[in-house]
């Protein structure tokens, strides 16, 4: 196991995409928090406005997380580059123990990409301190800073599995891209407009309660404090809170990770 992860973790630094995704991250972190920062009322502070500077708007529930699709794809970029370029029989003749190799790579994605996530949160502290922006209980600053990492760290763990299973960056990319974004909408829009059409178009019965299990959507209420979910609740829709929509989202991710390591050990190289 240990010559596994000495193995990933050469590969790892040694390739110029992760210090290309690494610093697109902490770059759009820090020109946007200091921009958000300095735009910033003086009556500005408390948990909405730590939470905007931190998720740079996602937290409204209006706007992606950012910095989560931008380290996502190192997961993507983790077992996709075996694949693009042919190394992953070398990387196997190195280290023959498939499962070493699996988890190395899970292990380290998600060190790096926790470490990526809080550096970021960290860029946020330091523009509200700058610009005096008042921060609120240190209990919802972590509350906050957590939920955002946490979310990146599986978000990029799920472009990991995407790319053990289709052994295809550019598609794993597209769904990485894709499925939080197209995917997840789609089918929001069509129970709700199905639900909208029934007899009882504010009642939580029919397929409503799907949505919330929405693994990507779900996952958001962990960093979400003013979330667009909350018009949504006319519709009976009525979200998970951090814990429950962390949960969800986890449990999607380890799915899809159960479905990569299966492929991963039966199939050919």
């Amino acid at each position: 196991m240990m010559d596994a992860l000495r193995y990933e973790w050469v590969r790892l630094r040694t390739i110029r995409s992760t210090y290309w995704i690494i610093g697109i991250a902490l770059g759009f972190q820090l020109a946007m928090s200091f921009l958000i920062g300095a735009l910033a009322g003086d009556d500005a502070g408390g948990t909405d406005s730590f939470a905007i500077l931190v998720t740079i708007g996602a937290s409204t529930g209006f706007a992606p997380l950012f910095i989560a699709y931008v380290i996502g794809l190192m997961g993507v970029f983790s077992m996709g580059h075996e694949y693009r370029h042919g190394m992953i029989r070398a990387t196997l003749t190195a280290v023959p123990q498939r499962w070493a190799v699996l988890a190395a790579k899970v292990l380290l994605i998600v060190a790096v990409s926790a470490a990526c996530a809080l550096a970021c949160v960290l860029i946020a502290l330091l523009s509200a301190t700058i610009f005096s922006i008042e921060l609120p209980g240190w209990g919802e600053v972590l509350a906050i800073s957590s939920g955002t990492t946490i979310f990146a760290v599986l978000f990029s763990l799920s472009g990991l599995a995407y790319a053990t299973i289709t052994r295809n960056q550019t598609a794993a990319v597209a769904l990485l891209l894709l499925v939080p974004t197209i995917l997840e909408g789609i089918i929001k829009s069509v129970i709700l407009a199905i639900h909208a059409a029934s007899d009882d178009p504010t009642g939580k019965g029919g397929g409503v309660w799907l949505i919330k299990y929405l693994p990507y959507d779900s996952g958001g209420q962990m960093y979400t404090r003013r979330s667009l979910e909350d018009l949504l609740e006319i519709f009976g829709v009525v979200p998970f809170g951090p814990v429950g929509g962390g949960l969800v989202m986890g449990t999607f991710v380890a799915l899809l990770l159960a479905v990569g390591s299966y492929l991963f050990l039966r199939r050919d190289a």
